[in-house]
């Protein structure tokens, strides 16, 4: 890893999957932090759990694979957030995202002073007019650089919203489906090749480049000069939650590493495959992360 990468901000939800007969850790932002932190990029978490036991549960978690919990705070009202997952077939999976949680509630953390030298971010817990999304306004103002992840859930977003999220980031990053959802909420002219519609949305919003996860089709990046395509590393699938977070991790570790956007596309497409191949968004053993990395080293003629 890049020791000069300065530590960056990894904003938004941590939360709990129900699984019904299970309980999984989760929330984009919790995941792509635990997913950093196990690869050695460091970065400061700011979210927001509730005074009870899946609160305490994510705390617990955090410190015992040694994760800072100095910038997630505590709401005495507010419920850790949680969202029922339950199976379906054309999808996957569906999520049930409950209203009025913790991460709603964010506040700005004070020992996170400008300038910001990364931020990531996702766009639910920005879904109301509240604490959340003024602490959100504050740290994008001191980013020097932005990576979107958005998460088209309906209802929780709207055109306004979404317009202000994406504009101006440095990487949005989204899948085939929600690519398909902003030209049409914006009614953006029809594209005639996946490039075409890339650079579009990124010239009507200022984005500096677009990061498309396509599921098994694999992933494409275009800024306004470069194009590049991958396809889908091999897995067994297990499930697919988390896919899109171990993928924006990955391509920010090959991103710190200074690797060239192919590369990045294919260590980013790697680290989404290994989670897919397991249940839950994140693993439950630091292993997990060693024999990637054990395999990513060697391949690069470390080991």
């Amino acid at each position: 890893m890049n020791a000069d990468v300065p530590p960056g901000v990894v904003f938004g939800e941590c939360l709990v999957d129900d699984f019904g007969e299970a309980q999984r850790l989760g929330g984009a932002p919790f995941n792509v932090a635990q997913h950093l932190h196990a690869l050695g990029v460091a970065s400061v978490f700011v979210s927001r759990v509730g005074r009870d036991a899946s609160g305490q549960h994510i705390l617990q978690h955090m410190r015992d694979w040694g994760m800072s919990t100095n910038d997630v705070t505590v709401d005495a009202l507010l419920p850790t957030g949680r969202v029922r997952v339950t199976a379906d077939a054309r999808q996957g999976h569906h999520f049930e995202i409950l209203p009025h949680q913790a991460y709603d509630a964010i506040g700005m953390p004070s020992s996170v002073i400008a300038p910001i030298p990364w931020l990531y971010h996702g766009s639910l817990a920005l879904r109301e007019d509240g604490p959340s999304r003024a602490t959100w306004r504050q740290l994008r103002a001191r980013a020097q650089w932005r990576f979107v992840d958005i998460n088209l859930r309906d209802p929780w977003w709207n055109p306004e919203l979404l317009a202000e999220i994406i504009r101006g980031s440095s990487i949005l990053k989204c899948n085939t489906e929600e690519l398909e959802q902003i030209i049409r909420t914006y009614e953006l002219p029809p594209a005639s090749t996946l490039r075409e519609a890339m650079q579009m949305v990124a010239g009507h919003f200022h984005v500096q480049a677009v990061l498309l996860t396509r599921g098994a089709e694999g992933a494409a990046y275009g800024d306004g000069t470069n194009f590049y395509e991958a396809e889908a590393p091999p897995t067994v699938v297990q499930d697919t939650v988390g896919a899109g977070d171990a993928f924006a991790a990955g391509w920010f570790w090959s991103l710190f590493r200074g690797d060239a956007i192919a590369r990045r596309l294919q260590r980013a497409g790697e680290l989404a495959a290994a989670i897919c191949a397991i249940s839950g968004a994140i693993p439950d053993q630091p292993e997990f992360y060693r024999a990637i990395m054990a395999r990513w080293a060697k391949e690069d003629g470390f080991g």
